[in-house]
């Protein structure tokens, strides 16, 4: 049982990236998998130890950080991207999960890449001499 419930939870997690979206019922995700909603919550736990809708939101939120290293798109279109309509709830779950708000989020992993050492062994920054 443990495999196929490690199974079914791939087959759903695949479904929720290709359309992150989209606004998700743990029903929808239910009959994805052709189980009842309290079958789904046990397969989640078992497997992810989280409930369909934490499972989602930690999907989201982690699509979200990895979006956040490209500069070039907005937090606000990220938050769309990722299917979280709230922009309070976006900031207040993204602190919640990674201990900072979206744009320090970004702003230190920018941060790091430009102190990065380089491939001729110099940091990204300019030196003034």
């Amino acid at each position: 049982m443990k495999a196929d419930s490690k199974h079914r939870v791939s087959m759903l997690m695949r479904a929720i990236e290709k359309d992150l979206q989209k606004d998700w019922t743990v029903g929808q995700m239910a009959t994805l998998l052709g189980v009842s909603d309290t079958q789904l919550r046990r397969i989640c736990m078992s497997s992810v130890g989280a409930t369909p809708r934490q499972l989602l939101c930690n999907m989201r939120l982690q699509a979200a950080a990895i979006l956040l290293h490209d500069p070039g798109i907005r937090v606000k279109e990220i938050q769309a991207r990722v299917g979280i309509g709230d922009a309070s709830h976006f900031c207040r779950d993204f602190r919640d999960r990674f201990g900072v708000s979206p744009t320090e989020y970004r702003y230190q992993h920018s941060r790091s890449r430009t102190n990065s050492v380089d491939a001729t062994g110099r940091h990204g920054q300019q030196m003034n001499d």
